[in-house]
C-alpha cells in the first residue's frame, strides 16, 4: 500500500473510533439521572429486573446487618439512597467516640457526621468524668443498636433510648446512671430487666447520693419477668433498704440455676444489717443446700463468715 493510502486509512479509522466514543458517551449521558449523588466516583443509573417500589423498600428497610453491607459495597445506588455504614462496636472512653469495624478502629465526631451508624455487637460507654453524658443527644444518629454487649457507665439517658440500645442484649453492665421514665422519674430496676427478653448476665451498680432504682417492690416485680429465672448471672451492687430481702431470701432458696452476687449500700440501718446477717448465718449453718449460694457483701460483714460462705458456694 502506497504512502498516502496508509494515512488516509488510519484518519479514517481515527474518525470512526471518535464517532464510536461520542455515541457511546451520548448512550451514557442519557443513563446518568440529572441530579448527581456525591461519590468519589460517579454512578449510573441501574436497570433492575424488579419494580421500582420493591428496590425502594429494599434501600429504606434494611433488616440483616450482613445483607445490607453487602449490599453497600456491591452497588453505591443503596448507601446513596440511604447512607447507613455498619460497624461491630461503638465505644466511649476518654472523652472520645470510637467506632470500630473488624478490628479497624475510627473516630467519630457525631457533629459531623451525615451517615447513620448501625452497631452489630458491642455498645460500650465507660465515661469517668462528670457530669453524666447525655447519650440520648446521639441516637438520632443511630440507625439501629444489634449489640450483644451493652455498657453504659455515668450516663444520662432516656427510658425509650435505653430501649433502643438494649433489644438484642445478652451482657448488660450498668453502673451510676440516670435512667428517666417520660415523666422525669427514675426507672425502677425490675422496668428495665422486663425488656431484656434475651438476656443472661446483668451486673447493676447503682447510683449513691441519687434516688434509687431499686424500690420497696422490685423484688416482687422481677419474680414477676418469665426471663428473669433463666438469667445465669445477677449482680446488684450499692443495694437499699428498699430491696425486699425477706421474699428475696424465699426465692434464693429455691434457685437452682442464677449464680447471684449482692453488694448492699453502707447506707443500710443497723437493723437491716443485722437481718442480712441472720440470712448469711443460716446459709452458713446449713449442712446440705439444693440451691446455688449466693455472693453477699455488707459493710459490717464479719471476714471470717464471708470467708465460710465463698467457701461453700465454691464447693
Amino acid at each position: 500500500m502506497r504512502r498516502s493510502a496508509r494515512i488516509a486509512a488510519l484518519n479514517a479509522t481515527s474518525t470512526s473510533t471518535k464517532l464510536n466514543r461520542k455515541r457511546k458517551a451520548e448512550k451514557v449521558s442519557t443513563i446518568v439521572p440529572t441530579k448527581h449523588l456525591h461519590f468519589k466516583e460517579p454512578f449510573c443509573r441501574q436497570n433492575w429486573l424488579f419494580r421500582d417500589s420493591l428496590i425502594n423498600y429494599i434501600t429504606k428497610n434494611p433488616s440483616n446487618a450482613k445483607a445490607w453491607q453487602k449490599l453497600i459495597q456491591s452497588c453505591k445506588y443503596f448507601f446513596a439512597k440511604n447512607p447507613v455504614f455498619v460497624f461491630d462496636k461503638l465505644e466511649y472512653k476518654s472523652k472520645k467516640w470510637m467506632a470500630s469495624l473488624n478490628g479497624i478502629q475510627k473516630r467519630i465526631d457525631f457533629t459531623k457526621i451525615l451517615i447513620k451508624l448501625w452497631i452489630t455487637d458491642k455498645f460500650d460507654i465507660s465515661n469517668a468524668f462528670n457530669p453524666p453524658i447525655n447519650v440520648s443527644l446521639i441516637i438520632p444518629k443511630l440507625y439501629k443498636v444489634d449489640a450483644k454487649y451493652l455498657r453504659l457507665v455515668n450516663v444520662v439517658i432516656s427510658f425509650k433510648d435505653f430501649s433502643f440500645l438494649s433489644s438484642n442484649v445478652l451482657i448488660i453492665v450498668l453502673r451510676e446512671n440516670i435512667i428517666k421514665d417520660s415523666d422525669g422519674s427514675i426507672v425502677p430496676l425490675e422496668k428495665l430487666i422486663a425488656i431484656l427478653p434475651k438476656i443472661k448476665i446483668i451486673d447493676v451498680y447503682d447510683k449513691i447520693h441519687h434516688p434509687s432504682c431499686i424500690t420497696k417492690n422490685t423484688v416482687k416485680e422481677l419474680l414477676k419477668i418469665p426471663q428473669f429465672s433463666k438469667i445465669d448471672r445477677f449482680e446488684l451492687f450499692n443495694i437499699t433498704e428498699k430491696f425486699d430481702i425477706e421474699t428475696f431470701f424465699t426465692y434464693l432458696k429455691k434457685n437452682k440455676h442464677t449464680k447471684f452476687e449482692l453488694g448492699f449500700s453502707f447506707l443500710i440501718s443497723e437493723d437491716y444489717n443485722n437481718r442480712i446477717e441472720a440470712i448469711v448465718d443460716e446459709i452458713i449453718e446449713t449442712e446440705e443446700h439444693d440451691y446455688k449460694i449466693p455472693k453477699i457483701y455488707f459493710v459490717r460483714m464479719n471476714i471470717e463468715k464471708q470467708r465460710k460462705l465463698l467457701s461453700i458456694r465454691q464447693n
